[in-house]
């Protein structure tokens, strides 16, 4: 299979998910073309190319646009099989109207909320032009790819369901034979762990005021890049020698060293999370590492079937989040126990790079 990704967005989760379906594909036996702003490990030419693109923004339509057409053009000069492209969110507005196409393309959807029939005035506009604009495409025989149930059943209100697959977001498992340091619950340590932006839609409001409800010794961490508007919002409400902020980008090993370091990670996820329809990263690193969490009803579906690993409270509501963390320190070495058996192989069965291409490469199988 000679296969193309194309991804034109560098920060956030993207690099990681291209490199790793890039290892992915390769260790498969593919030739694989890559179009990403960063370069991409183990294309040397002989089992793939990588093109350096530019990095667009979503207003940047006409950049957007030049970019597509030169990759799909050279594309076509590889004798490309398969066109993934891997950021629908974006390029539903810089995909080339005419021109060439690959044959065989199937389009990555994350968030599947601007498709929702419910938006008003101008985004309502916006949501119809992009609704007729996937069908055309859909109507060619172009597939979508969607993480989500709620994704896949938002996009069934104006697609065909066969023309919709829905894959596990893929994320690296951590070993099951890694030692945690609470594992035994012997350690005292109480601290929580949110990992993210802490944006309205994933509940940090309702942390902090959880926190109010919660002993002293019991400290939360805030890690990844945050806006700094929203973190002076959060830094006013109080306990500020309680809260400590790793704002900036961290190295995968550093996520995955706080991830294990924390007696808990809490995702207080809200409905207008759910809305999105999109994976929750946070969580499946959680059920990768293997650790113990605390969340809401909201991400529940993303949870592996009688999970053991999790205490799961109701969204918007600090009360019963203060009491599902207490409830989850005061349970730490089952809940520790359920997270190390379930969580790495859930990941492994449903989430793994290696299924995740073999899943894109079947999903447009005529």
């Amino acid at each position: 299979m000679r296969l193309s990704l194309f991804d034109d967005v560098a920060d956030g989760h993207h690099t990681a998910y291209l490199n790793g379906i890039v290892s992915a594909a390769l260790d498969h036996g593919d030739y694989v073309v890559a179009a990403s702003p960063e370069p991409i490990p183990g294309l040397d030419g002989k089992r793939g190319r990588w093109i350096r693109v530019p990095e667009t923004r979503h207003r940047q339509v006409i950049t957007g646009r030049r970019v597509l057409n030169r990759v799909i053009r050279l594309c076509a000069s590889e004798q490309i099989d398969l066109f993934a492209n891997l950021y629908l969110d974006k390029t539903i507005w810089t995909w080339p109207r005419n021109g060439a196409r690959i044959a065989r393309t199937i389009h990555v959807l994350h968030h599947a909320h601007h498709y929702l029939d419910d938006r008003r005035g101008l985004a309502r506009l916006r949501t119809l032009s992009a609704r007729k604009r996937l069908l055309s495409w859909v109507e060619r025989g172009e597939r979508v790819v969607v993480h989500t149930v709620r994704a896949y059943e938002i996009l069934a209100e104006f697609l065909p369901k066969e023309m919709i697959v829905r894959i596990g977001y893929p994320v690296e498992a951590g070993s099951s034979t890694e030692r945690h340091p609470h594992a035994d619950g012997t350690s005292r340590s109480r601290q929580l762990l949110f990992v993210g932006q802490a944006r309205v839609e994933k509940g940090a409001g309702v942390l902090l005021e959880a926190l109010r409800c919660l002993p002293d010794d019991v400290e939360v961490t805030f890690i990844g890049p945050q806006n700094p508007s929203r973190r002076a919002e959060l830094e006013s409400r109080g306990g500020a020698s309680r809260i400590t902020w790793i704002d900036r980008y961290v190295s995968d090993a550093e996520l995955a060293h706080s991830i294990d370091s924390a007696a808990l990670v809490v995702l207080p996820y809200l409905d207008s999370f759910g809305r999105h329809g999109g994976a929750s990263g946070a969580l499946l690193d959680t059920l990768a590492r293997g650790r113990p969490l605390v969340t809401t009803s909201v991400l529940a579906p993303q949870l592996p079937s009688d999970y053991e690993g999790a205490v799961v409270v109701e969204p918007d509501d600090a009360r019963s989040l203060a009491d599902g963390i207490m409830s989850g320190l005061s349970h730490l070495t089952e809940l520790s126990r359920g997270a190390e058996n379930q969580g790495p192989a859930f990941i492994r069965d449903q989430h793994s790079f290696e299924g995740y291409v073999r899943a894109l490469l079947a999903s447009d199988d005529s």
